[in-house]
């Protein structure tokens, strides 16, 4: 075994000693992005005074997911979110009876939802509402 080899292994040995045997931590992962889904349900209280959902006017965080502008004909927005990290959604929600094909700036605000979600996968699915949240 040649000096320089015997020197490093030396090294080792007297490294994991002085540390005691302890594991040296690794850094926190990074919370990565994604994307999911987020569905604002009547079963979970959206439309409180009737109807169903019409329209969504959503952001998570700082980041609006419908840009800005209502996403409407379903209760579902599509949101880029960070992955393993809470954060919050806030929501205006519009419900109507009969939604046919009005748009949703003439029908008043419903209702409006926050709540903190934490997704752990890529293509999920959050139900979001005044009862609380599900995944």
């Amino acid at each position: 075994m040649s000096v320089i080899r015997r020197s490093a292994i030396a090294m080792l040995v007297a490294l994991s000693i002085a540390v005691g045997g302890a594991t040296v931590a690794t850094p926190p992962a990074q919370a990565s992005t994604g994307w999911i889904y987020i569905s604002f349900p009547k079963w979970l209280g959206n439309c409180p005074a009737g109807g169903s959902v019409f329209a969504i006017l959503a952001a998570v965080g700082n980041t609006w997911t419908t840009g800005g502008k209502f996403d409407w004909g379903d209760d579902l927005v599509y949101a880029k979110v960070n992955l393993n990290k809470s954060q919050q959604v806030s929501a205006q929600v519009w419900c109507a009876k009969k939604p046919g094909k009005t748009k949703p700036e003439r029908f008043p605000i419903s209702h409006a939802v926050t709540q903190s979600i934490k997704p752990t996968r890529n293509g999920q699915t959050v139900w979001v509402g005044l009862s609380g949240v599900r995944y």
